[in-house]
């Protein structure tokens, strides 16, 4: 694959306009053209649509311009690299979380490690724990944080981080808020907030009612939890998380009641199978772990034994 088409491909999607990329890039128009449709016939996708002088993606020309973008990112950073190198600098600690760990956990030990380690300089990216397993075999993190479920990536090992209670999370002005703790039976009867289909939450969610023998439909699902606890704050109805999971929202503005029988969650730092960890990535985990204990109740949120 020739990187400069992939810059090409780049450019026009970043200004809309072969015109105008090919003016960024130093070509004439017609060998932009030639270049996005010499990337097209390689790769057996269309990915634009063609609107007078502009440009649309298509849905795969989309796909693929959110890992072009990735990987030229990368490539883009080499020269940091290299002067970093020259310095002797101390590497990025390059970390990828899911939405929620991020909110709740990275960002605040993250800024509270940083104190003690001044010149560690650390990269934070969010994404989906299938992309995660992906980027984390092929080594261009150094670590991710997710729900621990089995791993079948061969490039990839874990340890798990923290175990988290279920509980519903409900408006202050619920019916269940004042409750030691609620059923799945209990909760059915109100609007419930749900994670979309194949997100671990939703999984344990669902479960959680199907286990109960109980048919539910969600009044509201998103790809978010942060948005989902927000939604609970508003009033918008009942969400099944973890304590920390809740911790995106402001402190009270939500109530949390533990779920009966209990359910627990458990997350997992994972790593490159194929390379030695470095001592930073134990000492932020370490931090990580060491939050998780000062700031959440232990019958809520615990270390489990690996």
């Amino acid at each position: 694959m020739d990187i400069k088409k992939l810059r090409g491909f780049r450019a026009v999607v970043n200004s809309g306009s072969i015109a105008t990329a090919a003016e960024w890039m130093h070509l004439s128009q017609s060998a932009m053209s030639r270049l996005i449709s010499s990337l097209e016939d390689e790769l057996h996708l269309q990915l634009f649509e063609r609107r007078n002088r502009r440009v649309e993606l298509t849905v795969e020309g989309s796909a693929f311009y959110s890992e072009t973008e990735r990987l030229l990112a990368g490539l883009d950073d080499i020269p940091r690299i290299v002067s970093d190198i020259k310095s002797a600098k101390s590497r990025r600690l390059r970390i990828v979380a899911l939405q929620r760990v991020a909110a709740s956990l990275v960002a605040p030990a993250l800024a509270r490690f940083s104190s003690t380690h001044p010149q560690q300089r650390f990269s934070v990216d969010i994404r989906h724990r299938a992309d995660m397993e992906r980027w984390i075999g092929s080594e261009y993190y150094d670590i991710g944080l997710c729900v621990s479920l089995p791993c079948e990536h061969p490039q990839i090992r874990s340890e798990k981080l923290y175990s988290s209670r279920i509980m519903a999370a409900l408006p202050l002005n619920h019916p269940l808020a004042r409750e030691n703790q609620v059923t799945a039976a209990q909760l059915a009867d109100y609007p419930l907030i749900g994670l979309e289909q194949g997100q671990p939450p939703r999984r344990h969610s669902d479960e959680i009612f199907s286990n109960a023998g109980i048919d539910i439909e969600y009044t509201l699902e998103t790809t978010s939890s942060v948005f989902a606890i927000q939604m609970v704050a508003k009033g918008m109805g009942v969400f099944i998380t973890d304590a920390p999971g809740a911790a995106n929202a402001l402190d009270g503005s939500y109530v949390l009641v533990p779920i009966t029988p209990a359910y627990e969650l458990t997350f997992a730092a994972i790593y490159p199978r194929s390379s030695t960890p470095s001592p930073m990535v134990g000492e932020i985990i370490l931090e990580f772990k060491n939050y998780i204990q000062q700031h959440f109740p232990p019958d809520q949120v615990w270390i489990p034994d690996n």
